[in-house]
């Protein structure tokens, strides 16, 4: 009996204390894994962030700046004049409702174009109405009228985002809606009125990258400087206006007490930095830029599910097969040791009656250890060993197919640091000399040189074996970054595709007129561009509904593909306004791919539902404007206004035609 109760306490500790050591060697291992995973994630979200920031940035001085321009217009400030001096206006009314009328639908983004006199009182208002003039609505109790009275010239006030109205389809619907006001000064610097435009808020946060599918789990956020939620609603359950500061107050603490950062939630990741709009005048042509109090900065932020143990583990159900097959091998391998020593005694006991079980089970030990060694090897990551020169001393199986060299070919001859390319030996060297000092630990992520002149990214982490304080070897664990890396330039791509079309977008413009203004310059060649708009896209929105206007965006871009040459940059700028760049093109030349380009597409119907149109093809038309981008430009943006003017030519003349700026 006694022998029965030592022997299963025994069996007990055999049972443990392995379980325990498998677990100690396999944790360093996991937390390494779980740690590259999470700065996957991190870089993720701030690729995200960046890009929704500048977007968001970008729309709102295109805003500013379109309603600067409209308050600069002359007919604009000779109605005005007119009405200050005590003339009605009659003979510049009808064209300055016509033209802010043509205004609010070309630009697409306002729900309403107003113009105010000095009193306060609305002239005319245009985009969600037409109504007789004036109004006879009185703003001069307004925020917006009173945050306006005192500014500058190109001053503007902003007001933070509200609930009002917007026309879609045809209805009024309620939406979230952003004021932007500036003042109108005659040429003799007179205060004359002001020009009131109302931004379709939802419209302008449905284009920023948040919307792009950027994989499960990730969402975006956004509140001004009380806490209040400016996206629309979300699926965990904040709607626009909703207080994140009382809903989540642990994540609006941490989001208010610093201007940009990062805060780990139970299972997500969030990336967040501020955004002060009053910031943007420093930039564009704005003169200054006025809030109402506690409405700035905003705050955006992006939000990525965090890696966790578990759910790299259910990545790959293999990888739980194998952590199970090792635990259950520790387990039977205590046991057996126990059993092994318990036999022992007893064969002493009882002579060479058991000799033969006692074999079996050494059998039995030596399988364990081949089982063991084949786990080394053939391991889901890379194990490797360094002498203090950096020579190797061991390499298991899975690194040397990375590499693609046999273990004779690299054991005890090659020094590792000569299958790290140039550019990262620097990092490598780092490392491995935190490896040989005091630390005794060093890491680094490293590119890898295959024998079949393929490129590996990897992350190393090593650790020294140290015996009686002398170095022996380095114990490093190799990770293959293959698929991060792809991640981050996918998501790099991203940011310069428009998601329904799949045509560059309007950062992706940028960069590239930067590189042909300067193959130009070089070369001496010309450089033209064409500003497309298709004809009536508001009427086919509002007739057919936006899901048939999604194809016809999409019919175009294929159709306009077919036409361009390989070298030629086609960009969506927005709505149904497309801008065409053509390297080393005269114009004449551009004059013939834009009159070709127009051809193709009123010959080219789009592909629609049967029920929208019975045929299933519904027929489009586009107005083009074309102009030479002069080399001593800095930008496009000269260019782009010129061609704007010749759209603006075609569409008068009738649309469906090509306008060529002589300007």
């Amino acid at each position: 009996m006694m022998r029965l109760k030592s022997l299963g306490v025994r069996l007990v500790i055999a049972t443990i204390v392995p379980l325990l050591l498998v677990t100690v060697m396999l944790y360093p291992i996991f937390r390494t894994h779980l740690e590259t995973r999470l700065d996957s994630s991190r870089q993720g979200a701030t690729t995200l962030l960046n890009a929704e920031h500048d977007a968001l940035l970008h729309d709102m001085n295109e805003s500013f700046n379109q309603v600067l321009a409209v308050a600069d217009l002359p007919i604009l400030r000779r109605h005005l004049r007119n009405v200050l001096a005590g003339d009605e206006g009659e003979a510049t009314l009808d064209p300055l409702a016509a033209m802010l009328e043509t205004l609010a639908t070309h630009f697409g983004r306002y729900t309403r174009l107003v113009l105010i006199d000095m009193t306060g009182e609305e002239l005319l208002e245009a985009g969600s109405r037409m109504l007789p003039y004036p109004t006879g609505i009185r703003y001069a109790q307004s925020g917006v009228f009173r945050g306006t009275e005192r500014l500058p010239p190109r001053g503007l006030y902003v007001s933070a985002p509200r609930l009002g109205e917007s026309r879609r389809e045809g209805k009024l619907v309620t939406t979230a809606v952003i004021d932007i006001a500036t003042p109108v000064f005659g040429q003799d610097g007179q205060r004359l009125g002001m020009l009131l435009f109302t931004l379709d808020w939802h419209y302008l946060t449905a284009s920023l990258p948040h919307a792009i599918d950027s994989g499960e789990g990730v969402r975006a956020v956004m509140v001004d400087d009380q806490g209040r939620w400016l996206l629309p609603n979300t699926e965990a359950g904040l709607r626009f206006g909703d207080s994140l500061a009382e809903r989540y107050p642990h994540v609006w603490h941490d989001l208010s007490s610093q201007p940009q950062g990062e805060i780990l939630l139970d299972d997500d990741l969030l990336q967040f930095r501020t955004q002060d709009i009053r910031a943007a005048a420093e930039s564009n042509k704005v003169g200054m830029i006025v809030t109402p109090s506690a409405s700035q900065p905003w705050r955006l932020g992006i939000v990525v599910p965090r890696p966790s143990l578990a759910g790299l583990l259910a990545e790959n159900p293999w990888q739980i097969a194998v952590l199970a097959l090792i635990y259950l091998l520790s387990v039977i391998v205590g046991v057996l040791w126990v059993l092994s020593l318990h036999r022992q005694r007893y064969l002493r006991r009882q002579a060479m009656g058991f000799s033969r079980e006692a074999q079996h089970l050494a059998r039995e030990s030596r399988q364990y250890a081949s089982e063991v060694q084949d786990l080394y090897e053939n391991a889901p990551c890379g194990y490797h060993s360094l002498d203090r020169d950096g020579r190797i001393v061991k390499i298991n199986r899975t690194e040397l197919e990375w590499l693609g060299y046999r273990a004779d070919e690299v054991i005890d001859k090659q020094h590792y640091r000569d299958f790290v390319t140039p550019g990262t030996r620097a990092a490598f060297d780092n490392a491995f000399q935190g490896v040989l000092s005091a630390r005794q630990e060093g890491a680094a992520e490293c590119v890898l040189m295959c024998r079949d002149g393929t490129r590996l990214p990897v992350a190393i982490q090593a650790t020294a074996q140290v015996i009686e304080g002398q170095f022996q070897y380095s114990r490093a664990t190799v990770f293959d970054l293959s698929e991060r890396k792809q991640l981050e330039a996918r998501l790099a791509e991203q940011a310069m595709v428009d998601p329904l079309t799949g045509l560059w977008n309007r950062r992706y413009l940028k960069g590239q007129a930067a590189k042909e203004l300067a193959r130009a310059c070089r070369s001496g060649t010309s450089l033209s561009l064409i500003v497309i708009d298709l004809d009536h896209f508001k009427r086919i929105n509002d007739t057919h509904g936006h899901d048939v206007g999604d194809l016809i965006l999409q019919s175009f871009a294929d159709t306009a593909r077919a036409q361009l040459r390989e070298g030629d940059t086609l960009c969506r700028m927005g709505g149904e306004e497309f801008i065409v760049l053509l390297p080393d093109t005269a114009p004449e030349k551009a004059m013939q791919v834009a009159e070709r380009l127009r051809l193709a597409i009123s010959a080219t119907p789009a592909e629609v539902e049967a029920d929208a149109v019975a045929t299933g093809r519904l027929a489009y038309t586009a107005s083009l404007g074309l102009a030479r981008v002069a080399l001593d430009e800095a930008s496009l943006e000269p260019a782009i206004k010129r061609a704007d003017e010749g759209l603006y030519a075609a569409k008068n003349a009738g649309r469906n035609r090509v306008h060529w700026h002589t300007g």
